[in-house]
């Protein structure tokens, strides 16, 4: 019986140190964000916002942080919504910045 008890806790401490430490930040962002709105946590949705952290690496790895550590202090669904909104925002500006620059160059 003790043997059992000792592989339950043992299981639980694994799977605890899985969840909140070995997991990459950005499943811990989609499993937050998934938890916040309701969502199924092993559906579609959490595989699209990670995705999209794969796209946000490719164009800009600093804001992929920033978003993991938003989307993990939010309290709402809108509020970790409104992170994800933000991050993509500040990419887009920044490709609009690349774009004009690289047209003013052609242009010259």
């Amino acid at each position: 019986m003790k043997k059992l008890l000792v592989l339950a806790v043992l299981a639980v401490a694994a799977y605890g140190a899985y969840a909140f430490v070995l997991r990459p930040p950005e499943k811990r962002a989609c499993m937050r964000a998934a938890e916040l709105c309701g969502l199924d946590p092993g559906g579609g949705d959490v595989d699209r916002c990670l995705q999209m952290f794969d796209s946000l690496k490719k164009s800009n790895v600093d804001s992929v942080g920033q978003a993991t550590t938003c989307i993990a202090d939010a309290k709402s669904c809108g509020e970790a919504a409104g992170c994800a909104s933000g991050v993509a925002l500040t990419v887009g500006t920044g490709f609009v910045k690349d774009f004009l620059s690289g047209l003013q160059k052609s242009i010259k």
